[in-house]
């Protein structure tokens, strides 16, 4: 089967990555939505169950991807590196990178690779990532930007998510890798701001469309008003609060930015107190990451430990 890059220069060779973790079944939506779009798709796995693992083997089999397979989870930073290193030993010039249950529409990377070259049109040299324009299926709307029609297709932004990412490979010899002391979540608000203090711009293309899932939405009714929990696990709100921390004390943050975080932070721990069904011990996860976090601590937690702490807590 022919990809839909095959039209263009042979030196637009793109290689895909995909993260995944426990997904299950699940992890063939993502990957047939993007195997037809790339030259190569590489799948890094970090210690998944037998589940992901067979369903990865048998993906394997049928097409010719590249599969890594790690040990335990290492997190997404160290799994994106894990193919930028493949990538640049086999003279890959892009490489996009994909959470597992993210789903490209047909023809998103061909509109990524358009937005690169209507910015070199416009003189525009210094495009360090363009992002795709995610849509919330979990919401049914665009979660930053909308649709495309009656405006302009690329808008400059601080950040782009890492699902739907296009990104040169030489730009990491004057960023750097992806930051593993964040293990996962801010690695892509992390890179965008480093990318940006090494003189690059960050973009997002209207046009290319990604479908994205933010969390495990459900819709509830709280006195008067409607309200959307995302129920993240214990583990991952450990790590949102900690690398929040993280971030706030290496970055220089507007007052008005500083104002959105804690905006957030605050609404979030709201809908944890009345809509988490682990409600006090996922709340001392949380802040249990607002002290590690304080104290410096990086990298990966001790995922049973911590959880199981956290429930014992919440049970007292």
């Amino acid at each position: 089967m022919q990809t839909q890059l095959d039209e263009r220069e042979p030196s637009e060779r793109v290689l895909a990555v995909i993260v995944t973790y426990n997904i299950g079944k699940a992890i063939r939506h993502c990957f047939d939505s993007i195997n037809n779009q790339v030259e190569h798709v590489i799948v890094v796995d970090n210690g998944s169950d037998e589940i992901t693992c067979r369903e990865l083997r048998q993906i394997a089999e049928s097409n010719p991807i590249t599969l890594i397979i790690n040990d335990r989870n290492e997190g997404l930073a160290h799994a994106y590196n894990q193919a930028v290193q493949w990538a640049k030993n086999k003279g890959f010039q892009w490489i996009l990178t994909l959470d597992h249950d993210s789903q490209a529409t047909p023809g998103m990377v061909n509109k990524l690779l358009d937005g690169y070259a209507t910015l070199d049109r416009q003189g525009v040299q210094d495009v360090g990532v363009i992002g795709a324009n995610p849509y919330d299926v979990n919401l049914h709307n665009y979660l930053f930007y909308g649709p495309p029609e009656g405006q302009d297709q690329l808008v400059e932004d601080n950040e782009a998510i890492s699902s739907g990412s296009l990104i040169r490979i030489e730009i990491f010899d004057k960023v750097g890798l992806f930051n593993e002391d964040l293990f996962i979540y801010y690695v892509d608000t992390d890179f965008c701001k480093r990318s940006i203090q090494s003189g690059f711009r960050v973009f997002v293309c209207r046009a290319a469309k990604l479908l994205h899932r933010e969390g495990r939405k459900t819709r509830h009714k709280f006195l008067w008003r409607h309200a959307y929990y995302d129920h993240y696990s214990m583990t991952a709100r450990y790590y949102i609060m900690r690398n929040s921390v993280y971030m706030i004390k290496k970055y220089s943050f507007s007052w008005i930015e500083l104002y959105w975080i804690g905006r957030r932070l605050c609404l979030d721990h709201l809908k944890i107190l009345v809509f988490d069904d682990e409600r006090f011990a996922t709340l001392w996860c949380s802040f249990k990451g607002l002290m590690d976090g304080l104290r410096g601590k990086v990298g990966p937690m001790d995922d049973a430990k911590v959880t199981a702490s956290a429930r014992l807590r919440g049970g007292r």
